[in-house]
């Protein structure tokens, strides 16, 4: 059987490598792009691209957010929310952000008062809180665009005296799904926290089995998420889970 290359590239930057077009395409060696997505003049350049949905991510967890409030009678009630945001520009930032601010303005009792940038990390997500609590007396919800800055946050919310998850004062939304994620909403410190699906492997062999056999494969492909909540048996899903 002859050799059939593909060459599957996981990529840190948004622009497309120039490598990519003299070595590869070039070669018509075929392109899998994986997890980030880039910027290219010519779509030609790449077979196709795998990973996650950021946009539906951030558009779930808002319709979550809606659906839990009208769960406590609180639908017509003012919300006050911020977003500790990822780094800005990243295509998880963009993504998540541009998702949930589709149900954000569709909510007309819902007021984001601030995002700032927490650049992904626990202790900037900590310092931003730090500066929400310090501006703003009333916060309902805290949206937190990946697992570490929510971290940050509520160690910031309990050093203020506030409690926060779902017995807490303020409504903890956070993505990424990691295993201290989970141990979080058990310990009832986060609400609810969207997937973001890391194992892209299976998805990126049966693109490889289609490829080898000919057939045409779609441009964009996602990985399958879900999200995690409060009133599941996290502890369950848990021992089932890889990550």
């Amino acid at each position: 059987m002859a050799l059939f290359e593909v060459k599957v590239l996981c990529i840190f930057v948004r622009r497309f490598p120039a490598l990519c077009r003299r070595f590869l395409y070039d070669a018509c060696i075929p392109v899998i792009l994986a997890d980030r997505s880039v910027k290219v003049e010519d779509e030609e350049l790449y077979t196709c691209w795998v990973g996650s949905d950021f946009e539906k991510e951030g558009r779930e967890a808002g319709e979550w957010l809606m659906n839990y409030l009208d769960r406590q009678g609180r639908s017509d009630e003012k919300i006050h929310l911020v977003t500790l945001q990822g780094t800005i520009n990243s295509t998880t930032q963009l993504g998540r952000t541009a998702g949930f601010a589709e149900v954000l303005e569709a909510q007309d009792n819902w007021e984001m008062l601030e995002y700032r940038d927490a650049d992904f990390t626990q202790a900037k997500g900590q310092e931003v809180m730090d500066y929400f609590l310090d501006t703003y007396e009333d916060i309902d919800v805290v949206v937190s665009e990946n697992d570490n800055m929510a971290f940050g946050a509520v160690d910031a919310i309990h050093e203020a005296g506030k409690t926060c998850g779902p017995d807490g004062e303020i409504i903890i939304i956070s993505f990424d799904s990691g295993r201290a994620a989970f141990e979080a909403m058990i310990r009832g410190e986060i609400n609810a926290d969207f997937e973001c699906n890391p194992i892209l492997a299976p998805l990126v062999e049966r693109i490889i089995e289609k490829l080898e056999n000919g057939e045409l494969v779609e441009k964009i492909q996602y990985v399958e998420e879900q999200y995690f909540d409060t009133s599941m048996d996290l502890e369950r899903i848990m021992e089932i889970r890889n990550y």
